[in-house]
């Protein structure tokens, strides 16, 4: 993920096909499906996920960089707020603008990176598990 590449999803979709072949590696007489695949991947993306939030939030608290953050999630709310005329728009966005609006973005937005890490690895896996997959002999 810290790859410029890891931000198009490569690094998830990747990681959940490398789980089949490590799999696929202790396991060699094991018949992997796709769906087989898609679990793998699921847990190593669940695995990943936790990963990639410890160490973001480890970097947050040694470079002192929450303030950044908190500054860009603001802007980008004021940023919403100016282009909206709609008064429950505005009086939604300046909730957002408080320490409790900050924390449910913070949330939602961890909630949204562990189901798209659920999603690529799984697809990583079950690409993994189907390009691996046995040849039937005649």
């Amino acid at each position: 993920m810290a790859t410029p590449l890891g931000v198009f999803g490569l690094g998830m979709l990747a990681a959940g096909a490398l789980s089949v072949v490590f799999y696929r590696r202790r396991n060699p007489a094991a018949e992997i499906t796709p769906a087989m695949g898609a679990r793998l991947g699921a847990v190593s993306g669940a695995l990943g996920f936790v990963l990639f939030a410890i160490l973001t939030s480890i970097e947050m608290m040694l470079f002192r960089s929450g303030g950044e953050v908190r500054a860009a999630l603001l802007d980008a709310v004021q940023r919403s707020a100016a282009r909206s005329p709609d008064p429950q728009a505005q009086q939604m966005l300046e909730y957002l603008k408080t320490p409790q609006g900050l924390a449910l973005l913070v949330g939602l937005g961890l909630i949204v990176m562990f189901v798209i890490f659920l999603i690529f690895s799984s697809l990583g896996g079950a690409i993994g598990a189907a390009l691996l997959r046995r040849k039937e002999r005649p």
